[in-house]
Parts: C-alpha cells; structure tokens; sequence
C-alpha cells in the first residue's frame, strides 16, 4: 500500500511538472496512469476531464467529469463545464452549479468566470441560468455592461418594468446620449404599447446618430403598427438612403405600401 501512494505521489509530482511546463499531453498520461493504480482519485479525474474539454473532445471529458461527481458532488466549476459542453443536460449541470453558488460568497476571483457563463447563457437562449449568474455579478458590483445584460434579460423574459428601471438607471449614468440604451428604452415602451414613448425616445437616439439605419427603420415600423402610412413611409425611405440593400427595410416598405 505504501508503495502504491508513493508511486501516485511521484507520478503526481511529474503530472504537475508537465502542466507548469504546458506539456499537457504528457500530465494526462501520468494522471491516467493514476487512475488505472487509483480509480476516485479526484485530481486526475479533474484534470483528466479538464484537459480533453481544453481539446474540445467534450465526450471524453463528460467521462471522467461525471466520475469526478460521483464521488464529489459540491464542486460547482465541474458542473458549469459540465454545462457548457452537454447541452442536452444543461439546464440540470448549471442548476445544480447554482445551487452550490448561492452558498457561497461571490468573491473577486470569481467575477470573470461568472460574466462569461452570464453572457455565454443569454446567448444560448438560457435566460434563467444567465439571470442569476448576471445577478451574481451586479449585487456584487453595479457595472454598466452587467446592469445592461440584466435589463436585456427581463427584457427577454418579458418583465419589461424591471427591464425599464435598469435602462433608465443605464440612460441617466450615460447622461441620456448612448444610442443603445435609448433604443433599449423604446422597445420596452414599444413591448408595453405605449408606442409614442417609444417614438420619442427612438427620436432623441436618432438626434445622437441621424445615420443608424435600424432606428429609422423602428420608428417606421411603429408608425406601420399605428397605421400612419405616411411617416412609416417617410421613416423606411431614410433607412434605405442610408442602406438600399437592407432586406428588412424593403419588405416593410412593400407591406406598408400594401396597407389600406
């Protein structure tokens, strides 16, 4: 028995050689050959797994993660890789990652591995899991690009009140001049009906970028919805003087020019 630890441990200690001199092939050899003398041991299925999701083979890394969270089920950085390779079981990897986070203080070391799963997750359509990753982040600091994917998120998951508050925040903080907030503001106005506050607030973007043709294009679009043919019009015309090829622009002029 003692010579079995001590072969682990010198095999240990040659793993760890070859990962600080970046010969990653050689580490995984030496900690599967751990594993064959020490089936749980918990390093070298970590690494193991690790070091074939650094290769993208992702089958193979799942393998030993899953091995790994059998024997140890309160590590939450082994459920998010989990979740971000296995997107059929992602929802359950990254609830069960949350539900170790949220015991856990949310310190300095952790932010950038929040804001990428939070970013990453809103991309994928996973509004729930990048809501309390993005959470994470602003209830430890208020930053404006996290305060913006938080209000981008309600937005998407239609809360548009909640989604407006941020904006708003977003719009004094940028002292009402930031196209993109502006826009944000609009279209929750717009998801609420209240078209002439989404009007307006697409007018004063307009006047910080007269040549964004996608704000000319929404400002038609709700004069389309209200049935003024002739500012949607109007509006359309100057999305495609600064575009002409911009698809969307003209099938909304073909539909508007369709309406009674």
């Amino acid at each position: 028995m003692n010579e079995n630890n001590n072969d682990i441990k010198s095999l240990s200690k040659l793993a760890e050689k070859c990962i600080k001199d970046k010969n990653f092939e050689e580490a995984k050899n030496y900690y599967k050959t751990i594993l064959e003398n020490e089936p749980k041991n918990l390093e070298a299925l970590y690494i193991v797994g690790f070091l074939y999701m650094k290769n993208n083979l992702y089958e193979d890394s799942l393998e030993y993660f899953n091995r790994f969270i059998n024997i140890k089920n309160d590590n939450p950085f082994v459920y998010e890789y989990m979740g971000i390779m296995d997107e059929t079981n992602r929802t359950e990897y990254f609830n069960k990652a949350i539900e170790i986070n949220d015991n856990i203080k949310t310190v300095r070391k952790d932010y950038s591995r929040y804001i990428y799963i939070a970013f990453k997750s809103y991309q994928w359509g996973e509004y729930d899991i990048s809501l309390n990753y993005t959470n994470y982040i602003y209830n430890a600091r208020q930053i404006n690009t996290i305060a913006n994917l938080l209000g981008c998120i309600y937005y998407k998951k239609g809360d548009y009140d909640k989604a407006l508050s941020l904006f708003h925040d977003l719009n004094f903080i940028y002292e009402k001049n930031n196209v993109y907030v502006l826009c944000n503001i609009a279209s929750c106005y717009r998801k609420k009906n209240s078209n002439n506050m989404a009007i307006r607030y697409l007018a004063k973007a307009k006047e910080i970028d007269d040549n964004n043709k996608l704000i000319y294009y929404n400002i038609a679009s709700i004069y389309g919805d209200l049935g003024d043919k002739k500012l949607a019009l109007e509006n359309i015309d100057k999305a495609l003087s600064i575009d002409n090829d911009y698809n969307d622009a003209i099938k909304l002029k073909e539909y508007i020019n369709n309406l009674d």
